[in-house]
C-alpha cells in the first residue's frame, strides 16, 4: 500500500504545492490536509506544484484528525525531536523496513506532518503509532515541509523499486484495527472513567487521558483486540451499575 500523506494546519498555499510536487515526483498521490490555513487551489500551491494539480485537485480535507485517519490501520508521526512520552521512533530508513514486513502489505497507513512553525503538538502524537524522525545535523535540524515529505517518501520509493514489487503470501494475518475503530474505544473509555470519577482532579484529566490514548495506539491493536477491549469496558460498566449504593 501507498501512504497517504497528512498535513495539519498547513500555513502556506506554497508549502501544499511544494508538497504535491515531491509527492508526484515519487509516486505517491493522496493527500489529506487537516483544518488548513491555506487553500490547496490557491495560485501559489498550484505554481508550485508545477504539473501536480491532479493532487491538488483531488485533495480531501477534514475539520477534525479522527475524521482523516479514520481508515487507516496505522499512522506515522512525524517530528524533529523526541517527545516527553513513550513513543517508539523511527529514521525514514528504519520506517521503510518496518512497512516492507509482510503485516503491512495489507494495511492502509498515514504519515502526518504538523504545521510549519511547531510542528505536531503532544495530543496529535499521541494519536499516532509511531513517529519518524530524520536524522539532520544537529546544529541546524530545521528543515521545510516539502524537505521532510521528500525525504521520507524518497526512502519509500525507493524500497519499492528495489524489491520489484514482488508478491507476498499473508497467512495467518491478523488485521490491524482502522483508526475509526479506535476512536469508537477511546471514546467508549472516556465516557466511564468520566462516570467513575476516574480522573479525582479535573484538571489533571487533560494530561492523564493524552497518556491513556498515547498507550494504546502504541501497542498496534488488532480489530479482535479492540473487540475484547470494548466487551471488557463494557463488563465492568454494567458490573458497577448493579452495585448497591
Amino acid at each position: 500500500m501507498k501512504p497517504i500523506i497528512i498535513l495539519v494546519e498547513t500555513q502556506l498555499p506554497e508549502n501544499l504545492g511544494s508538497v504535491a510536487r515531491v509527492m508526484a515526483n515519487f509516486g505517491l498521490s493522496k493527500l489529506r490536509l487537516v483544518k488548513p490555513q491555506a487553500q490547496p487551489l490557491d495560485p501559489k500551491a498550484i505554481a508550485l506544484s508545477v504539473g501536480a494539480f491532479d493532487i491538488l485537485d483531488d485533495v480531501i480535507i477534514t475539520e477534525n484528525f479522527e475524521e482523516a485517519v479514520a481508515d487507516l490501520n496505522y499512522v506515522f508521526a512525524t517530528t524533529a525531536y523526541q517527545r516527553d512520552m513513550i513513543k517508539a521512533y523511527e529514521t525514514p530508513k528504519t520506517f521503510v523496513d518496518l512497512i516492507k514486513k509482510p503485516e503491512f502489505q495489507e494495511e492502509r497507513f498515514g504519515i502526518v506532518f504538523g504545521p510549519e512553525r511547531t510542528g505536531l503538538t503532544n495530543d496529535y502524537m499521541a494519536r499516532c503509532h509511531k513517529a519518524i524522525t530524520i536524522p539532520v545535523n544537529p546544529d541546524f535540524s530545521s528543515l521545510n515541509l516539502a524537505q521532510a515529505v521528500s525525504v521520507i517518501a524518497y526512502e519509500w520509493f525507493q524500497s519499492q523499486s528495489s524489491q520489484a514489487l514482488k508478491a507476498c503470501i499473508q497467512l495467518g494475518k491478523t488485521t490491524l484495527a482502522t483508526q475509526g475503530q479506535m476512536n469508537g474505544f477511546l471514546n467508549l473509555l472516556e465516557k466511564n472513567l468520566d462516570q467513575t470519577n476516574f480522573w479525582r482532579v479535573s484538571t489533571k484529566k487533560p494530561i492523564m487521558w493524552r497518556n491513556l490514548q498515547n498507550l494504546f495506539t502504541r501497542l498496534d491493536l488488532t480489530q479482535q483486540d479492540l473487540k475484547t477491549l470494548c466487551g471488557v469496558v463494557d463488563a465492568l460498566s454494567k458490573s458497577l451499575d448493579k452495585k448497591p449504593d
